[in-house]
């Protein structure tokens, strides 16, 4: 059980978080279907998955693609995502 604050937050209790995989910095989406509140976390997107998102632009190459490579790499290692 949570209580709303005067700011609007909620904690989410840690075996909630620890089941659903929720972390620091996630993104949740609220939803409603009636009377029933839906909370749903947000699919963390990798780095790499932004290249290219500028028309025209080609997805980065060379060393910069590689330091992204690894630079996400090292996120996942870290953070067991």
């Amino acid at each position: 059980m949570s209580t709303v604050t005067k700011k609007g937050q909620v904690t989410i209790p840690k075996p909630v978080r620890d089941r659903f995989h929720i972390k620091e910095g996630d993104s949740l989406h609220f939803e409603v279907q009636d009377d029933v509140l839906i909370l749903k976390r947000t699919e963390r997107k990798s780095l790499l998955s932004l290249g290219g998102i500028a028309e025209g632009k080609k997805r980065g190459t060379g060393i910069e693609r590689e330091y992204a490579k690894k630079a996400v790499s090292r996120k996942i290692a870290r953070e067991g995502i």
